[in-house]
C-alpha cells in the first residue's frame, strides 16, 4: 500500500478518535450540569415541601415550650439507623405519610406523647422527595441551617413557578398542620372531649387566619357534616362520591382544579386515619361516652360519626387569585 495512503488513513482515524472523545467528554459535561440541575430543583421543591407542610408542626426551633411534635430532625435521627439504605428509609416514611397509624410508626413514645398526626394530602412522588432530602441531609447540623437561609432568601427572590394543584395542595395541607397542631394540643389537655370543644370554637377562626397568612378562601365541607354550615353543595358532593367510588376500585382520584368567577378553585380530600376515630368513629364503640356526649351537646344535628379509616370524611376548598 502506498505510504501516503497508509498515513492518510491512519491520520483520519486519529481525528476521529480525538473527536469521538471530545464529544463524549462534552456529553458527559451536559449530562453532569443537567444532573446538577436536576438535584438544585429537587432539593428546592424538597425543601419548599417541607416548609409549608412539616415545620407547622416539627419545627426545627428546639426553644418552644409547648411543642406539639417532635422537630424534623428528631424523627430522621429515628428512621436512619446504621444499616439503614436509602430505599429502606423512603419506603419507611412514605408507609407512615401514606397512613398514619401506631403500627406504621416506628416512634411509639412519641405517638404517647403527642398522638398520631393527620392524614395529609401528599402526591407519592412528593413524598419520595421529601424522604430522599431527609435521607441526604443532616438538618441538624450548622452546615444545614446555612443553605436553608440561602433557599429562604432565594424563594424570598424569585418565588417558584405556579402551578395551581400544588400551591392548592399546600395550602390546605398547611391549614391542615396547623389545625392538627392545635387539635393535638387539645386532645393533650383535655382527650378527645376537649377536643370537640375546641372544634367547636377555634376551627373556623384558625382556618379563616390561615386564609389570610396564605392570600386564599379556604374552607372545608362534608356531605355528612358536624357543623350545618360545612354542608357539601352538589358539585363538592359529586366530588365525594366519585373519590368514594375511585377507593372501592383500588384506584387514586385526583384533586380538583378549574376555574370559576377569574379564580382557581381547588378540592383537596380530607382522609381518615386512627387518630380521626375517637371522635368520628362508631359511637360508643371507637367514640367514647365523654366525647360523645361532649358532640350531642355542642352540635345537636351532628352527622360526622360512623367512619373507618382511610375514607373521605370531606374536602377542602382552596380558591386561588389567578396569577
Amino acid at each position: 500500500m502506498n505510504p501516503c495512503i497508509r498515513f492518510l488513513g491512519f491520520s483520519v482515524l486519529v481525528v476521529g478518535f480525538l473527536i469521538s472523545c471530545s464529544y463524549s467528554e462534552n456529553q458527559t459535561e451536559k449530562t453532569d450540569l443537567i444532573t446538577n440541575e436536576q438535584m438544585v430543583e429537587d432539593n428546592d421543591k424538597a425543601l419548599l415541601l417541607i416548609k409549608t407542610n412539616c415545620f407547622t408542626c416539627h419545627n426545627p426551633d428546639l426553644k418552644i415550650a409547648n411543642r406539639v411534635a417532635p422537630p424534623l430532625f428528631q424523627i430522621r435521627e429515628h428512621y436512619l439507623g446504621n444499616e439503614t439504605t436509602q430505599n429502606g428509609f423512603i419506603t419507611a416514611i412514605i408507609n407512615f405519610l401514606s397512613n398514619p397509624t401506631e403500627e406504621n410508626s416506628i416512634m411509639p413514645e412519641a405517638v404517647r406523647n403527642f398522638g398520631l398526626m393527620p392524614k395529609m394530602t401528599f402526591k407519592d412522588e412528593d413524598i419520595k422527595l421529601i424522604a430522599t432530602y431527609l435521607y441526604n441531609n443532616d438538618i441538624s447540623s450548622d452546615e444545614w441551617y446555612k443553605k436553608w437561609e440561602a433557599f429562604e432568601k432565594k424563594t424570598l427572590q424569585t418565588p417558584p413557578e405556579i402551578n395551581y394543584e400544588d400551591l392548592g395542595r399546600n395550602i390546605a395541607n398547611e391549614t391542615k398542620a396547623n389545625l392538627g397542631k392545635n387539635l393535638m394540643a387539645a386532645v393533650k389537655k383535655k382527650g378527645a372531649a376537649g377536643a370537640v370543644e375546641f372544634c367547636n370554637t377555634r376551627a373556623i377562626p384558625i382556618t379563616d387566619s390561615m386564609a389570610v397568612v396564605l392570600n386564599a378562601t379556604i374552607k372545608r365541607v362534608s356531605d355528612k357534616p358536624r357543623n350545618p354550615i360545612n354542608q357539601a353543595n352538589e358539585n363538592e358532593l359529586e366530588y365525594i362520591e366519585n373519590w368514594r367510588i375511585a377507593k372501592t376500585k383500588g384506584e387514586k382520584y385526583s384533586p380538583k382544579i378549574f376555574e370559576l368567577n377569574s379564580k382557581i378553585v381547588g378540592y383537596y380530600p380530607i382522609e381518615t386515619n386512627e387518630m380521626c376515630m375517637k371522635c368520628h368513629g362508631i359511637p360508643k364503640k371507637q367514640i367514647n361516652t365523654q366525647t360523645l356526649s361532649a358532640i350531642k351537646k355542642l352540635y345537636p344535628n351532628d352527622k360526622a360519626f360512623g367512619y373507618a379509616e382511610n375514607e373521605i370524611r370531606g374536602i377542602f376548598i382552596v380558591i386561588m387569585e389567578k396569577k
